[in-house]
């Protein structure tokens, strides 16, 4: 079997790990958010829960040996969902409606250094800024005051086994304000994220300018064509999305979500929004093998792993894996903890079967 050091070197060169974040808002002004989780090599998941009042202390980076740690005590629960055995918030939700999403940004990102002894103090790792942010922080706002006065801590290149994760960070709470931040070579970039989606490479701001390829498409059908006395019509329905990009890159994956959740019909409930996120997510899972590299080692293949859908305003996170598609969810409102705990995601998931065979003998009619 290969390390996972050996497989994910290689995977890096090839693959753009195809997450994908959304908002998703209800016509009474609440929020929910999706976000789907794809990787080649089994992640492990757990399912992990942090009471408030946790207190946290930071990795210090190496050059910091001799410094004080970062430490924050937990302002709120916190339920999260980790990766490959580690203690890191690769996605999750907070008991004040903060959401936090960690995705790939290969190619691009370029993490900062704590300079001088002075900043290893106010540093964390890029593994652990996710349960910072959670544990921190109860508003978009509050971490823009953050930034604005210079506090928001360094973001230093955290590593498993001694490889990267080049991670940009999606941030939203329960009113629905969004901010996206990257680390480039350009510095510390913080966006607003006023369309409310979010995935992979390139940077945000490219993947807003290139929706500008994109301003034909409509969900309403389109009108027959008139050429040389002769009527065509579009086949069948959706004719206004046609040219809506139908593959697995980040750019295709960005556009595709964002146009889906821009012509879904409204919803009035957090329920009703949740269930139409699952239903957006549907159109950009990946099934294994579809999104494969060919490698020295053999075939590797992204696919998704789990789905994820946060309901702000209610405080729940709904969670559905890979080979069982029945949902489960962890509800912050019935929390009752007093340390914290994690599930290993596989356990909480069954056959994702239902046999109504007996219902159906118990309910037979003599006429049609």
């Amino acid at each position: 079997m290969r390390s996972f050091g050996i497989f994910l070197l290689a995977a890096l060169v090839t693959l753009a790990f195809s997450c994908t974040e959304f908002r998703v808002k209800t016509t009474k002004g609440q929020y929910v958010i999706g976000r789907s989780m794809e990787f080649a090599e089994d992640l492990m998941t757990n399912v992990r829960v942090e009471p408030k009042g946790v207190d946290r202390t930071a990795t210090l980076h190496e050059k910091c040996a001799r410094s004080k740690a970062l430490t924050w005590t937990n302002k709120n629960d916190i339920v999260y969902f980790d990766a490959l055995g580690q203690n890191i918030a690769s996605d999750g939700l907070n008991g004040a409606g903060l959401s936090l999403g960690a995705l790939y940004l290969p190619g691009f990102t370029k993490y900062q250094e704590p300079g001088v002894d002075g900043e290893c103090t106010n540093a964390v790792s890029s593994l652990e800024f996710g349960s910072y942010i959670l544990g921190h922080f109860e508003s978009v706002a509050e971490i823009k005051e953050a930034i604005d006065a210079n506090e928001l801590p360094i973001v230093w290149d955290g590593k498993i086994e001694g490889n990267s994760f080049p991670l940009h960070f999606s941030i939203q709470d329960k009113d629905g304000n969004g901010i996206i931040i990257e680390f480039t070579l350009n510095g510390r970039r913080i966006f607003n994220n006023s369309l409310g989606i979010f995935t992979n490479s390139p940077t945000y701001d490219w993947h807003q300018l290139n929706i500008q390829n994109y301003v034909s498409l409509t969900k309403y059908n389109a009108e027959p064509l008139n050429l040389g006395g002769m009527k065509f019509s579009p086949f069948g329905q959706g004719s206004g999305l046609l040219g809506v990009p139908g593959d697995f890159t980040p750019p295709s994956r960005f556009i595709r979500t964002l146009m889906l959740l821009q012509f879904s019909t409204p919803v009035a409930t957090t329920d009703k929004a949740a269930n139409l996120a699952f239903h957006l997510m549907n159109s950009v899972d990946i099934p294994i093998g579809v999104a494969s590299e060919q490698t020295e080692d053999g075939e590797i293949a992204d696919y998704t792993q789990w789905i994820v859908v946060k309901d702000l305003a209610k405080r729940k996170a709904y969670i559905r894996g890979y080979n069982d598609l029945s949902i489960r969810v962890v509800d912050l409102n019935k929390l009752q903890i007093t340390k914290p705990a994690k599930l290993v995601l596989d356990s909480t998931f069954g056959d994702g079967v239902v046999d109504i065979t007996k219902k159906l003998e118990g309910n037979q009619k003599t006429e049609l």
